[in-house]
């Protein structure tokens, strides 16, 4: 009996790997809003903008990110870069997740791992890569209201990429959640029961990068979506298919401190590849209500729109602002409320419009000022828009004492002041308003921190 028990002891897995390394990325802190009861701490942003319109009085979240760096085991040295990594995300939808609460305090705790994958740079020396898992996809964003606006790939999936061009293979897969996401959940019948199955959407994206003269770059993308058809006794989903083509232009401007840069993207989605909306960008959360007779995505089409810049103006003074304009249509033919494939009514219609600056003085080394302005619209169906002007002064904390707009950590005090109009006012248009209804004034108080390291 004892010898089996060595041998199993004697070949243990023992852990000696040392290529090892750890990302986090976050935003903790407390907030307040003297003007509902109880005070409890609640976004200003209008519904259905996410953090279209700044993110300061954001809710907590934290990520880590563990890596493991392989080492090629080859006859010679050569450049090949091989990484696992894993994210792992912690949030709550609503209600305090740290110190000293319990399970039932956390207003349900959500522990997420958006990304697990393989990738392979550089492979043997040469201009090839290859990667295989989920993961985080995603390229340039609005940091002030973390809007990663033109090509953010976030899903599971697999791409190979040569020098400046990408092909990337995308399978997302979800469940009936949201009341305007496209159903992938189905009724599949089968030994006497029923159960839920899910159709699997496809996805091929190509990427082109060129680079051109006076520091600029012109990025092309194309999508094509593809959904199968399924039917089973009680319901019938025909194929649907969408396509998305874009074009996004950077360029490196020149100011007298280094860092700065101008970005122009517009990016057109067709049928069923319309999506982004709640503030995220997402080709593929279709959005609104199919053709009520068809039952499928091919009138539906979306517009978006997005500038972005940043200023080094001075060894005092940085700016950082945005436009977007976003305009979307379901496939129905109506453009107010209609029933989706889940039997919901939703909006087949919307317009989003927003503009928002920050400003950075840097008054000394490891003190800055953080100055925020956002106007934030939203148009559903044939409504009247709800309008949001914002204004959000942040005196920061900068122990690296760094005069950078990307230094962190930062640890703010942020005092936030919102305008409604009437119609966001009267419709409570935002998680303020919901609790402090018939106001036209919002305000929060908090002090946050943000923090990244990768």
């Amino acid at each position: 009996m004892l010898l089996p028990l060595s041998i199993g002891f004697s070949n243990a897995q023992v852990v000696t790997n040392k290529h090892f390394s750890l990302g986090t990325t976050g935003r903790i802190g407390a907030i307040v809003s003297p003007g509902i009861a109880g005070k409890t701490g609640k976004p200003l942003n209008l519904h259905g903008q996410g953090s279209i319109g700044g993110r300061l009085e954001q809710g907590d979240y934290f990520d880590l990110m563990p890596s493991i760096h392989f080492t090629p085991v080859t006859v010679k040295e050569d450049t090949t870069y091989i990484d696992f990594q894993v994210r792992m995300g912690v949030y709550p939808s609503g209600g305090q997740f740290l110190g000293n609460v319990t399970s039932r305090s956390t207003d349900g705790l959500t522990i997420a791992m958006p990304e697990a994958y393989v990738e392979a740079r550089n492979i043997v020396g040469s201009n090839w890569s290859a990667w295989a898992g989920a993961r985080y996809r995603r390229y340039d964003d609005i940091h002030i209201n973390d809007y990663f606006y033109f090509d953010d790939h976030s899903s599971q999936g697999f791409g190979i990429g040569r020098k400046q061009t990408e092909l990337t293979v995308l399978f997302p897969a979800f469940s009936d959640g949201g009341a305007s996401a496209t159903p992938y959940a189905y009724p599949a019948a089968g030994k006497g029961s029923t159960q839920t199955a899910i159709r699997q959407r496809t996805i091929v994206i190509g990427e082109h990068t060129i680079n051109l003269p006076y520091q600029n770059r012109v990025k092309f993308l194309g999508e094509y979506h593809s959904l199968p058809a399924v039917r089973s006794d009680s319901i019938a989903y025909p194929e649907d298919k969408g396509w998305v083509i874009g074009a996004k232009l950077s360029t490196d401007l020149p100011t007298t401190k280094k860092g700065s840069f101008n970005q122009l993207a517009v990016r057109y989605g067709k049928g069923i590849a319309n999506g982004g909306d709640g503030g995220n960008t997402f080709t593929w959360a279709t959005y609104g209500a199919p053709d009520t007779e068809t039952r499928q995505f091919t009138n539906a089409r979306s517009l978006a729109v997005v500038e972005h810049f940043l200023l080094n103006l001075s060894n005092k003074f940085s700016l950082n602002g945005y436009a977007l304009y976003t305009n979307s249509r379901g496939g129905a033919a109506a453009t107010g409320k209609v029933r989706n494939q889940a039997g919901n009514f939703v909006y087949n219609s919307k317009t989003d419009l927003a503009v928002g600056f920050r400003s950075f003085v840097y008054l000394t080394d490891w003190f800055h000022l953080l100055n925020e302005l956002h106007y934030t619209s939203r148009t559903d169906g044939d409504q009247p828009a709800a309008e949001m002007i914002k204004f959000t002064i942040a005196p920061t904390l900068v122990p690296t004492a760094s005069r950078d707009p990307w230094a962190r950590p930062h640890i703010r005090l942020v005092v936030s002041t919102a305008k409604y109009n009437t119609f966001a006012s009267e419709n409570t248009s935002s998680d303020y308003l919901q609790q402090a209804a018939g106001r036209n004034w919002g305000v929060t108080l908090g002090v946050r921190s943000e923090w990244w390291l990768f």
